[in-house]
């Protein structure tokens, strides 16, 4: 099954029926099973920008970017169902929780295996660094400041990568912090349109994806820059499978081996980039799927054991919204 997520927001031109929810199909393709996955959350849905999704804790967390919400959201369930059961985290904060500021237009997210959660936002232009409350993963708190920033300087609560710039649009100063340790951030009219887009932790290193640098970095966990990509177009979305870590963007797939010394992307033979936004495999990881966001349709390859994709298949079209992320579960 394939869990989708959408741009969403307010009607448009381009999109008159924007998805404020997920959409569920089944990997062989055809029409949703479900357009209502999450369950109970009306209040936080309401034009809702979903991004990013993450199981941990026995839960779903899905990020909504939408600016006036920048939350964190929480569910229980399983397949094509999932109940609201409380905020994780949000920049306003509320029940009892504290709002944490660099949270702002989240796009996506990550855990570790012990206490952190990472999300990165657009508009702040960092990855944020959340110390999970306790063993059910019910609420998350902003992290100190790591010792890989500047002692002293000043930054959003729970920064765990910053911007290389310290005055975005209609935020307060914080302190630069030169790349590439750093995020390199794009700024046309007034607004933010490049920054930091997936985060993906594993072998104890957080990857990336720095837009704007078109690169994809990876830090230790005390926040240092260890290790940074060849040039990639416009870094979006980061998938692993296998020891291969995929990244899309920029009307391209590309995959690079996991190596402690460095990220050399090369793109994937006879999969069609164009368009590319989310990525999943399947159970088996014989089969790959990547949303294409400019026709609003997802494609399917057969994958051999020695890693050769086949076998293009268009298996969804005509999706009312443009897709974002895809999350593979089972059921």
């Amino acid at each position: 099954m394939l869990l989708v997520t959408f741009h969403g927001g307010k009607p448009s031109s381009n999109v008159p029926n924007p998805v404020h929810n997920v959409y569920a199909y089944k990997d062989s393709g055809g029409d949703p099973v479900e357009t209502k996955v999450l369950h109970g959350a009306d209040s936080y849905l309401k034009d809702a920008e979903l991004r990013g999704l993450a199981w941990a804790y026995n839960h779903l967390y899905v990020a909504n970017g939408r600016k006036d919400t920048n939350t964190v959201l929480r569910f229980k369930g399983s397949g094509t169902k999932y109940d609201f059961t409380n905020v994780f985290a949000s920049r306003e904060g509320g029940s009892g929780q504290s709002g944490i500021d660099s949270i702002f237009h989240p796009y996506a997210l990550t855990f570790d295996n012990a206490q952190y959660c990472y999300v990165s936002s657009q508009d702040t232009d960092v990855v944020s660094r959340l110390v999970i409350s306790d063993s059910t993963g019910k609420t998350g708190s902003a992290a100190p400041i790591p010792s890989g920033l500047p002692a002293g300087g000043t930054f959003f609560s729970g920064t765990f990568v910053a911007c290389s710039q310290g005055k975005l649009p209609g935020l307060s100063a914080t302190t630069p912090v030169a790349t590439p340790q750093g995020l390199e951030v794009e700024i046309e009219n007034g607004k933010v349109q490049h920054s930091v887009r997936d985060v993906l932790l594993t072998g104890g290193l957080l990857y990336v994806c720095d837009e704007a640098a078109s690169l994809v970095k990876a830090y230790d966990v005390n926040g240092n820059c260890k290790l940074v990509s060849n040039s990639v177009p416009s870094p979006a979305h980061l998938l692993l499978n296998h020891g291969q870590l995929y990244v899309s963007g920029g009307d391209a797939v590309m995959s690079a081996p996991l190596n402690s010394s460095s990220i050399k992307f090369t793109a994937v033979a006879d999969v069609d980039g164009k368009g590319a936004s989310g990525m999943a495999f399947n159970a088996k990881g014989d089969k790959f799927f990547v949303a294409d966001r400019k026709k609003n349709e997802v494609h399917s390859y057969d994958v051999s054991s020695t890693g050769i994709f086949s076998n293009k298949k268009k298996i969804i079209k005509d999706m009312p919204d443009n897709p974002e992320f895809i999350y593979y579960v089972s059921g």
